[in-house]
């Protein structure tokens, strides 16, 4: 996994203009609905990368801690809670060396942000996500659909290809399946001013019944799965989300 290209400047470049305030209220919307949270719950965000989701949820009045391994990322969402007046507790912390304990009503993990390491390693970080919810906490995990690649693959000898041009330049990301293994292994390429980065990562696709057993094995009381606006999973789903209940 190369973090660091992967989430260094390039990422600032060609996936910030997407990621407007218009895109992100509508998630925290969604994210609000689909956990059923009140705004007397204390929510951790996890990983928050730059805030556009945790101070969002301040600005409703949720108390926020969130969390992130990258110093850059942190940094923005800090001067951009000062901008919007809120305060929200940013800390850094890798999702793999979380020690909350029964801290929080809900968490969040959203944005495919869960998946990246070996399955040992996940089931950890989904055990570190349970320990820090009380009795009763949830925690919503939003991921891709394992289906999502798959049309387009099958036509395009087995691998998907994603194109992004901000003017001259381009960022290219290539996805292929390994279907043994339940991975995603992918390259992202960018050309910015005639300069060539190269990323490689992969991310575990889940089905259904397999993140619901990683749940339960985890100690969440109970998991149920939805689509990204709250209905039955398919595979015409966009998105997999997960609802655990500690």
């Amino acid at each position: 996994m190369d973090w660091d290209i992967l989430f260094g400047e390039n990422y600032e470049y060609f996936d910030f203009p997407d990621l407007t305030s218009e895109v992100s209220e509508r998630e925290v919307e969604r994210m609000v609905e689909l956990g059923g949270f009140d705004q007397d719950m204390v929510l951790l965000d996890a990983p928050c990368g730059h805030g556009r989701h945790a101070n969002i949820l301040a600005t409703q009045g949720y108390s926020v801690v969130g969390i992130d391994r990258d110093e850059r990322f942190l940094a923005m969402a800090a001067d951009e809670a000062r901008t919007m007046n809120v305060d929200v507790d940013y800390r850094r912390i890798d999702l793999r060396e979380m020690s909350f304990d029964a801290e929080f009503d809900a968490a969040v993990s959203w944005y495919s942000s869960f998946g990246y390491f070996d399955d040992e390693t996940d089931r950890d970080i989904l055990r570190r996500y349970r320990r820090a919810l009380r009795p009763g906490g949830r925690f919503l995990l939003d991921m891709h659909s394992p289906y999502r690649h798959i049309p387009s693959m099958l036509a395009n000898h087995d691998r998907h290809v994603d194109v992004l041009s901000r003017g001259k330049d381009m960022a290219v990301e290539m996805h292929e399946l390994d279907a043994e293994a339940g991975r995603c292994y992918s390259e992202k390429v960018t050309i910015r001013d005639g300069k060539v980065e190269r990323a490689r990562f992969s991310v575990r696709m889940f089905t259904a019944p397999e993140i619901l057993e990683w749940f339960r094995t985890a100690g969440f009381s109970e998991a149920r799965v939805m689509d990204e606006h709250g209905g039955t999973f398919t595979i015409s789903s966009r998105r997999l989300v997960v609802l655990g209940t500690a």
